[in-house]
């Protein structure tokens, strides 16, 4: 998605609204758009296409998973540089002045004003989640599956793992999924790797996961792996069949 100044996004993006599987996608870096007023925050135009703007692949991954498991995707609708989901409304990255070594000028010095404006659009998506969750429990909440991606290099370190599962350890999901996952050969599988889900605290898996006790899973699938197209549909297939056999014991596919 390429941002321009005459396109307002939404605060969030439902994808495959009627699926029947009773379990809903999260992608909360999906987008690179900024509203109208914006431009790119100050930060040169082709920043925007890197990791500080969005998840590379991720909403591609997500689109692609919603119909291999006929299930709802919830994706947010902005940068994460004008607001980020997944972070505390009053962890000060939520509007990061700084984001990997790039100063954003257009979010340094916020007035109390812009910045309530600002986390205005992080509460708009979090209800809608909330109200995907609660449209889809029937006796027990639907399990909830993150999906995020992550940078191959970071301060000149080669991060060697295909997929990280990130989990504050009692999930028994999220040991399904490993074990699915490892069974594979051919990828290389981190648990809370590269990096655990505390490590900034991960606001939408504690808030709609964790803290609230549903059942969950967050994923995290390295970018150059899926920048394209065509990178995305593979692994998303890959992903969906441990996904489906990791949900079978729940009963909540079709």
């Amino acid at each position: 998605m390429r941002p321009t100044a005459d396109v307002q996004p939404p605060a969030f993006h439902l994808f495959n609204g009627q699926g029947k599987a009773r379990a809903l996608l999260i992608c909360d870096h999906a987008s690179n758009a900024l509203p109208r007023g914006y431009g790119t925050l100050g930060i040169d135009p082709d920043k925007m296409f890197e990791h500080i703007a969005w998840d590379v692949g991720a909403a591609a991954v997500t689109r692609h998973l919603a119909e291999i498991l006929d299930a709802t995707a919830i994706l947010g609708g902005t940068s994460r540089l004008f607001v980020d989901l997944n972070r505390y409304p009053d962890d000060p990255t939520a509007i990061a002045a700084f984001s990997d070594g790039t100063k954003v000028i257009g979010n340094a010095d916020l007035s109390e004003a812009e910045r309530a404006h600002r986390l205005s659009w992080h509460s708009q998506y979090h209800n809608e989640v909330e109200r995907q969750v609660h449209g889809l429990t029937a006796e027990t909440p639907p399990p909830l599956l993150f999906i995020h991606s992550f940078t191959p290099i970071i301060r000149d370190i080669r991060r060697p793992w295909h997929l990280g599962v990130l989990h504050d350890h009692e999930s028994p999901e999220s040991d399904r999924l490993l074990q699915v996952l490892r069974r594979n050969g051919d990828i290389t599988v981190g648990d809370n790797q590269p990096y655990a889900v505390n490590e900034p605290r991960s606001y939408s898996i504690y808030h709609h996961g964790i803290s609230a006790g549903r059942a969950y899973v967050a994923l995290e699938i390295r970018q150059d792996l899926i920048e394209t197209e065509a990178g995305a549909e593979e692994w998303a297939v890959l992903i969906g069949d441990a996904f489906r056999e990791m949900l079978e014991p729940l009963g909540v596919l079709p």
